[in-house]
C-alpha cells in the first residue's frame, strides 16, 4: 500500500501505517503519532491504564480532531 497523500502529490511512497479513523495509508513523513489514555470501566467509575496507547492518524483526520466545534 502507498501513502494516499503522496499519491495526491504524484509520488509513490510506501505506507508505514494506516490511519485509525479513515483507514488511508500514511508514509513516515505524513504520519501523525499521538498518545491517549486508555480508560477501563471498573467498579463505580472509570480507571486509567498504566500506559498510554499509541494512535496513528493521517494529517487530514488529525486536523479535523484539532478543530473546535462551533459554540
Amino acid at each position: 500500500m502507498n501513502c494516499f497523500d503522496c499519491t495526491q502529490e504524484r509520488k509513490s511512497v510506501p505506507a508505514v501505517a494506516v490511519c485509525c479513523h479513515c483507514g488511508t495509508g500514511v508514509c513516515a513523513e505524513h504520519l501523525v503519532l499521538r498518545t491517549e489514555e486508555v480508560h477501563h470501566d471498573m467498579g463505580t467509575g472509570p480507571s486509567w491504564g498504566k500506559r498510554s496507547a499509541r494512535r496513528a492518524t493521517c494529517p487530514t483526520c488529525n486536523s479535523a480532531e484539532q478543530e473546535n466545534p462551533a459554540t
